[in-house]
């Protein structure tokens, strides 16, 4: 009877059904094992061999189980003790006995009762897949493919047979996680056991109500959704109840106080603390939902975009951009900690802000989307978030991270910060430091890489210059950590505050005082009805389009005068640019409209203080510059953080391939002005340098594609309607 020469050898599974059927099925199929079978209805057993699920049926006696090498029971979780009983005179020490139930302390109940100690060889184990079918006949071979399988190992568990228990989960295709059993116990009496308990309470429910012809007749697709579980095998549920009665009934009590919460929630027509739940929820489904495709699809492949550009003649009209992505970043978050309502207007939600804004639900926070830009915030205050319940993925968003972290450090809760892509291998030294000089628990990767890990920690007001070179992230990141201590806050920065940062901060009830030395001050955030100025980058990418392009004549809307706008004009002044600003400063950004027009220009300098305060433009000027009549300079670019001279390598790069002039010179980058004939842009993926070369493109002679945009299109998914409202001849393709 010994089969020595499989994988596996002799495996006998007791019960017959869909999941001992599935297992039997998929491990016979590989030839893994020779496959026994045990169940108490005959006519299973005879299908078992007929259908080829299992090899032999069998009967639970010496001859059978003591010749076994691996027994797996996938009874009903109360029949689990007689069995064990049963069998518990033959099984040799070497034999790994493990089974399927849904529940583990009631099955490791069950071995004590029997054995007086949980042997060595006994390791429970619950794979999370199933159907509603039943029986042999439902057996499917790939059923636990892409699918977790939850071993719940004990303290004394033979290692060798433990690691044989992953193994055999992992030749059936499922993942293998590891799990104490009053873990897993209450987490599947959240998952699975609840939601079964609610689709068969509320089917009968329904039922047995007065108009239930009607109910079943017009019910639609959520009802069946929804309730599918019902038809699920009600013995097996019934005793998977019984068994897990604990922990159903904490996860139930918690339900129960929920939903008397949304039943207030209606009567007093409170509409955003059931908005509140519902995105929430729908937050967490989405998490959900991407970590099963994730499981069964692996990572989508990213779909390379091109731009095609063809030769403008001029750059005319009235436009409106959406507001500014590094306020909308701040005002996000901001209004998420005031107390009260904020109203904000003119919000760029797409991108990178979105990430912000996802995580800031994820965390409790009600944002109302009214469309073009418009949200309504239902501030939390400074420490009324909640713990998420999955960790806060920024993705590849730095901007978020600089922005969250500090708050994310001041909750009362512990909580772990991941990302994706690039972002995975970058530093964030100065970052941790800051956290750190105020006493912030967190724990960082190697390298000072993401993950973070933030426990909750008393904070120590902020007394400190900040770590490494100066940014305007870091020191956002400074006023908002100030807020988490009961004093003022401190910090010193060679980097002038921007001037627009500082205006948003102050409409949520923020100073910031001083020039290079800086004061925070704020005794209660407050709720703010603010409208954002028009994003930096896309109002500089019109203005730039319409002053090299003959013939154009245009006015951007709601442009923010103040800050880095008025370093950018002055430098294009120098070059020759021609712009006027019309009407009176309006809003607490104090904008205006920016009317520029066609303007031959000449060559200019970027000094070493300019390149710093406008790293975040320089690819946008370099491409100004190739149309510039001269020699233009830009020195201090190999000062800068290594990604910033990437982009511009990257320019470079690609101004060379299609007839332009650009080269290293002592350090200083040199432009020959000189228009290109046109060809191939490969903006490596950088939506920065894609936009500089759109702007290139634009007046090549004989047009341009650029190749990797991507993520360009991803941070202004509009960018094709804006293009065609300035009259840029453009076509987006795959």
């Amino acid at each position: 009877m010994q089969d020595t020469k499989k994988e596996f050898g002799n495996v006998l599974i007791v019960g017959l059904g869909m999941i001992g059927g599935s297992f039997a099925k998929s491990l016979k199929q590989q030839g893994l094992a020779t496959l026994y079978g045990a169940d108490r209805r005959a006519g299973e057993l005879t299908l078992g061999v007929s259908t080829g699920v299992i090899d032999h049926p069998a009967q639970l006696d010496e001859a059978t189980i003591s010749n076994m090498d691996i027994i797996i029971l996938a009874t009903p979780v109360r029949a689990m003790e007689s069995v064990l009983t049963e069998i518990k005179p033959f099984i040799k020490p070497t034999t790994l006995v493990t089974d399927v139930g849904s529940t583990k302390g009631s099955v490791v109940a069950a071995a004590v009762k029997v054995f007086g100690e949980a042997p060595a060889n006994f390791i429970p184990g619950h794979p999370i897949a199933g159907a509603e079918k039943s029986g042999v006949l439902a057996a499917n071979p790939h059923l636990f493919e892409k699918h977790m399988a939850i071993i719940t190992p004990l303290p004394y568990s033979d290692p060798t047979l433990l690691d044989r228990l992953h193994r055999l989960w992992r030749a059936v295709g499922a993942d293998v996680v590891s799990m104490d059993v009053e873990h897993h116990d209450h987490v599947l009496a959240a998952s699975s056991h609840l939601p079964h308990l609610l689709a068969y309470t509320l089917v009968d429910a329904l039922a047995n109500a007065e108009r239930s012809q009607d109910i079943f007749r017009f019910a639609a697709g959520g009802f069946r959704d929804f309730t599918r579980i019902a038809s699920s095998d009600p013995v097996m549920w019934r005793d998977v109840f019984l068994a897990n009665k604990e922990a159903t009934l904490t996860t139930l009590d918690l339900f129960t106080d929920r939903l008397a919460e949304m039943r207030q929630a209606i009567v007093d027509g409170d509409g955003a603390s059931m908005y509140g739940v519902f995105t929430r929820a729908k937050s967490a489904r989405d998490h959900f939902l991407r970590l099963l495709e994730q499981r069964t699809l692996g990572k989508p492949q990213e779909k390379q975009v091109s731009i095609s550009v063809s030769p403008a003649s001029a750059i005319n009209g009235d436009v409106k951009l959406i507001g500014d992505k590094s306020l909308s970043h701040r005002a996000l978050i901001m209004a998420a900690l005031a107390q009260g309502v904020s109203e904000l207007v003119n919000v760029d939600l797409a991108g990178d802000v979105k990430v912000t804004m996802q995580a800031l639900r994820d965390m409790g926070v009600v944002i109302e989307e009214f469309g073009y830009g418009s949200v309504r915030v239902h501030g939390v205050g400074r420490k009324g978030l909640r713990a998420p319940i999955a960790p806060i993925n920024v993705h590849n968003s730095a901007t978020s991270l600089y922005l969250l972290a500090p708050v994310l450090a001041g909750q009362a809760f512990p909580v772990e910060v991941v990302c994706e892509d690039a972002l995975l291998n970058t530093p964030f030294t100065h970052l941790l430091a800051l956290l750190k000089s105020v006493d912030a628990d967190v724990i960082s990767a190697t390298a000072d890489c993401l993950p973070f890990k933030f426990t909750p920690a008393q904070l120590s007001p902020l007394s400190t210059a900040l770590p490494g070179p100066a940014s305007s992230r870091l020191m956002s990141s400074a006023v908002i950590l100030s807020l988490f201590s009961e004093c003022d806050g401190y910090f010193e920065s060679a980097l002038a505050f921007d001037e627009q940062v500082r205006a948003l901060f102050a409409s949520f009830g923020v100073s910031v005082k001083g020039e290079k030395s800086f004061t925070v001050q704020c005794e209660s955030v407050s709720g703010a009805n603010l409208e954002l100025p028009a994003d930096m980058q896309q109002a500089l990418w019109s203005v730039l389009l319409a002053t090299i392009l003959p013939g154009s004549a245009l006015q951007l809307e709601g442009v923010a005068r103040h800050g880095r706008m008025n370093v950018l004009l002055e430098v294009l002044q120098q070059a020759g640019a021609k712009f006027v600003w019309l009407g009176e400063p309006l809003g607490v950004f104090n904008t205006q409209t920016l009317r520029v027009v066609f303007a031959p220009l000449k060559a200019f300098i970027l000094t070493v203080e300019q390149s710093y305060e406008l790293r975040e433009f320089v690819s946008l000027l370099a491409a100004l510059a190739v149309y510039a009549e001269g020699q233009s300079q830009f020195e201090g670019i190999p000062q800068l953080p290594y990604f910033y001279e990437d982009r511009i390598t990257t320019l470079m790069d690609g101004v060379n391939h299609i007839g332009g002039a650009i080269e290293w010179h002592a350090g200083t980058l040199i432009i020959q002005g000189c228009p290109p004939q046109g060809g191939d842009l490969d903006s490596a993926g950088n939506e920065l340098v894609a936009l500089a070369f759109l702007l290139l493109a634009a007046r090549c002679r004989n047009g341009a594609t650029v190749r990797d945009c991507q993520k360009l299109l991803a941070q202004i998914p509009n960018l094709e309607e804006i293009a065609t409202a300035l009259g840029l001849k453009c076509s987006v393709h795959s």
